[in-house]
């Protein structure tokens, strides 16, 4: 038991426990007033969950709500037995694919309502800490700098998502569990993460197809093998719902989507043109530093290729959709550094000596502390 409490990993995995607690309490206590229901950014536009009660909700007033609405609803009834359910949600068809988190939010509470807000927003405080503990085990077995995972405190994707309550934490775990075990060559346990982070959020498809050509290349036909077996559940899924929901909601694809370089050209126009304010500053911010994170993954790429070949593939997966992204997307931070926040985690464990990696991690951390001070 002393020599794990002395680990280096265990250290910086407790560090980062305190830093979440500390940051539940302040946002349970300061900003929600006590209100669980307050990390799920629930509107007043939308109907509310039949399950929750609008006296006992904590409502934000003419206002649409946030994804963590749409969560907690079918988290509240997973198997959508009352149509108050489905008349909760805005897009059936897009929100039901996600199933993985609700579901386990449903599962861990064993269907207890009153805990299932607490067990969501827990699922995504245990996900921070895990993802820290996973970093410290991959990058000590890369280059010996388990330090570098405390950086996953400074991200700012890991505490928007934390305030909101929507799936981004799990599916970020998931996948970083499926690389990490990639890299021990556990084809079995690859594949079940990997398959467990599209039913969570679906593009992690593309990520898939980055772990396939990878494969192919280092020609690791184990892993090829049973990487396939990931389609199994994820097609299975999306078919029940697509003929559950055809006729109700949209797939998501034509709103979040666009002609390449259409959204990016739109974001950076709407820094000129919109007024100079302080959030045009943070939105100016954000974005560079994203953009760095995706800059410095592929110099580490290509100076040290042998070392980072499966996370420049999913890389260059994220940067594809990030091309393609609409101004929908990119349009505001709380979009763009939550769907993208996988870069911040590629670029840790990507980073080799020096401070190239450092520096726009670090960076991030000021946007972190930002966000929770003021802009939650």
């Amino acid at each position: 038991m002393k020599i794990l409490l002395r680990s280096p990993i265990v250290k910086n995995t407790a560090i980062v426990a305190v830093v979440v607690i500390i940051v539940f309490l302040f946002l349970y206590v300061f900003k929600f007033s006590g209100n669980i229901t307050g990390f799920f950014r629930i509107g007043d536009v939308l109907p509310l969950s039949p399950f929750l009660n609008p006296q006992d909700t904590f409502i934000y007033p003419e206002q649409l709500g946030y994804d963590g609405q749409q969560f907690l609803s079918i988290a509240f009834d997973p198997f959508l037995q009352q149509e108050g359910t489905i008349s909760a949600l805005d897009h059936p068809l897009y929100r039901y694919r996600r199933i993985f988190y609700p579901f386990l939010g449903y599962l861990l509470s064993l269907g207890n309502v009153r805990l299932i807000p607490y067990t969501m927003v827990g699922i995504n405080a245990v996900c921070i800490v895990a993802i820290a503990f996973i970093c410290g085990l991959y990058l000590k077995e890369k280059n010996g700098t388990i330090w570098r995972s405390l950086l996953v405190l400074c991200i700012p994707g890991c505490w928007l998502v934390f305030s909101l309550s929507t799936s981004d934490l799990l599916s970020s775990f998931l996948l970083i569990a499926s690389l990490y075990y990639y890299q021990k060559n556990k084809p079995v346990l690859t594949t079940t993460f990997l398959a467990l982070a599209c039913l969570t959020r679906e593009t992690v498809l593309l990520v898939w197809f980055a772990f396939i050509l990878v494969s192919y290349w280092q020609k690791n036909w184990q892993q090829l093998r049973h990487l396939f077996i990931v389609l199994l559940p994820v097609f299975a899924w999306n078919f029940y719902v697509f003929i559950r929901f055809k006729n109700r909601g949209i797939l998501g694809t034509k709103t979040n989507f666009d002609y390449p370089f259409v959204g990016i050209f739109s974001k950076i126009v709407g820094f000129f043109q919109n007024e100079f304010t302080t959030s045009t500053i943070f939105e100016i911010y954000l974005f560079g530093i994203l953009i760095a994170c995706f800059v410095s993954i592929f110099w580490y790429g290509y100076h040290q290729p042998k070392q980072n070949t499966l996370l420049v593939g999913v890389t260059f997966a994220y940067g594809l959709l990030f091309c393609l992204s609409s101004i929908t997307i990119l349009g505001y931070y709380l979009d763009f550094s939550r769907v993208y926040m996988d870069i911040y985690f590629l670029l840790l464990l990507s980073a080799g000596e020096g401070a190239i990696a450092i520096a726009p991690l670090a960076a991030s951390g000021l946007a972190s502390v930002a966000f929770l001070l003021i802009q939650s």
